[in-house]
């Protein structure tokens, strides 16, 4: 009783996702968006859902020729991403528990290609969407073969916000 009653308790806990809302919530970002690095270079992202609707095909364009693949997808009750890189390594994310409806939290499961020195791997990222026209993303990336201790080391990218050029209608 005196718990309900503690300032914490007093506090509206901010609703959370299980994976199936989670991956709902990332089909609205079916379509292409263009985000700017710090440098001003500008580049795109597109969402499209492919087999049958259960999985959410994530494309990055950042320079012509150079691109990287993510695919998110349900596994059980996990919803996890596949992130398949420019620099020949796939890291497999999955989405943190206590992750709500506005910010998505991945953190490594595990991966391929992880052994090939002086690379990186994503190894967490996070997305806040805001309404249906922007969200904002951060990467972090951990050099192959890092300790534990390094990879609590790295830092997140800075956020960078992404804005919607077109919006298609998400098809199963």
């Amino acid at each position: 009783m005196l718990a309900l009653l503690s300032p914490m308790g007093l506090q509206a806990a901010e609703p959370q996702l299980n994976a199936e809302q989670a991956f709902h919530q990332l089909t609205t970002l079916v379509g292409t968006w263009e985000g700017k690095f710090e440098d001003s270079r500008t580049h795109s992202v597109t969402y499209r859902l492919t087999a049958g609707g259960t999985t959410l095909v994530e494309t990055w364009t950042l320079a012509p020729g150079r691109e990287s693949l993510t695919l998110y997808h349900l596994d059980g009750d996990a919803l996890v991403a596949d992130h398949y890189c420019p620099q020949g390594n796939t890291p497999r994310l999955q989405l943190e528990k206590g992750s709500s409806a506005d910010k998505l939290s991945f953190i490594f499961r595990d991966g391929t290609n992880l052994q090939v020195k002086n690379k990186s791997h994503q190894h967490a990222f996070w997305m806040t969407l805001r309404g249906k026209d922007s969200f904002i993303r951060s990467e972090t990336y951990v050099k192959n073969g890092s300790t534990p201790t390094e990879q609590q080391q790295n830092t997140p990218d800075k956020p960078i916000t992404y804005h919607r050029m077109t919006q298609s209608t998400p098809k199963p």
